[in-house]
């Protein structure tokens, strides 16, 4: 069971769950079919467009790779659970997630991480949130423990994102990453993004900053949304033409992407091989087409 490693998310991840950016109570459902929406269904108008894009692209394709067959499937730190439908339909999903948290959706609640029994799961994913368990390798063990041998880890982190000076989280580089699945198969790291997203991104985030802290009093922050979609519509606009700009004509060593996403495969029982093949994707090579 998970309580032998004392993997446990961090203390400060727990404040944060209750903490007042999330709230007290939790989200209602119309709330919560929004933030469904602009994770699963970006639009032009939403400041973090062409990020959630690229991650939603990759990620699908990478679920078509590696999840296409998986029966038991295990989403940490599920949040809204925006990515149920990009897995086969027969599935058995898990979604877990940590006390506190006001989304209301989890199969499961618990500060431990991953409390399952050995090999119980195909596929164990964790979009956007494995940056806050404490110990990475000792959480990658985790996930190794409850995937059957030959199931696949799908993970992805933020890399160029802001950071709660409260919370402990990590970043990593694509090396890191990898570093952290050195002796599993099939080691695949994927970039959802390059220099162009994150300043996208983060130009929209900076607007959007600015659009919070509109007055709420006689509607005016109302008001002035249709002027902030506009702006959002164009930052993403300029910022779509970039990227084209960079995917074709960038050549260096040298990347700054607004994501990472890696997937990995549990070897097969008796399986002797230590070493894992490593591959690197560029910045956009598995999303959606534009």
């Amino acid at each position: 069971m998970g309580e032998q490693s004392g993997v446990r998310v961090s203390s400060a991840e727990g404040e944060k769950a209750v903490g007042p950016r999330w709230g007290d109570e939790a989200f209602s459902p119309e709330v919560l079919t929004k933030m469904q929406r602009t994770r699963r269904r970006p639009r032009p108008t939403q400041f973090d467009y062409l990020h959630v894009r690229r991650l939603v692209g990759d990620l699908a394709a990478a679920l078509e790779r590696v999840g296409d067959e998986a029966e038991d499937v295990l989403d940490v730190f599920c949040g809204t659970r925006p990515y149920d439908d990009l897995l086969p339909p027969s599935a058995r999903i898990v979604g877990l997630d940590i006390p506190g948290n006001p989304y209301g959706v989890a199969d499961v609640v618990s500060a431990e991480f991953l409390p399952f029994s050995d090999e119980s799961f195909d596929l164990v994913m964790c979009v956007e949130g494995f940056h806050y368990v404490p110990d990475p390798p000792a959480g990658v063990a985790e996930i190794r423990r409850v995937l059957r041998h030959g199931g696949h880890a799908l993970i992805s982190v933020p890399l160029v994102w802001e950071y709660d000076r409260t919370v402990l989280e990590h970043r990593f580089t694509g090396p890191s990453l990898a570093h952290l699945f050195a002796g599993w198969d099939d080691v695949t790291v994927i970039e959802n993004g390059g220099r162009a997203v994150s300043w996208t991104t983060l130009t929209g985030l900076i607007a959007s900053m600015a659009e919070f802290h509109v007055p709420e009093r006689l509607r005016l922050r109302q008001a002035l949304h249709p002027a902030f979609a506009g702006l959002y519509l164009v930052v993403n606009g300029v910022g779509f033409v970039l990227d084209r700009a960079e995917r074709r004509f960038a050549r260096s060593s040298l990347t700054l992407p607004m994501n990472l996403l890696v997937t990995a495969r549990r070897p097969p029982r008796g399986d002797g091989r230590s070493s894992s093949h490593i591959d690197s994707a560029q910045p956009g090579e598995n999303a959606e087409s534009s």
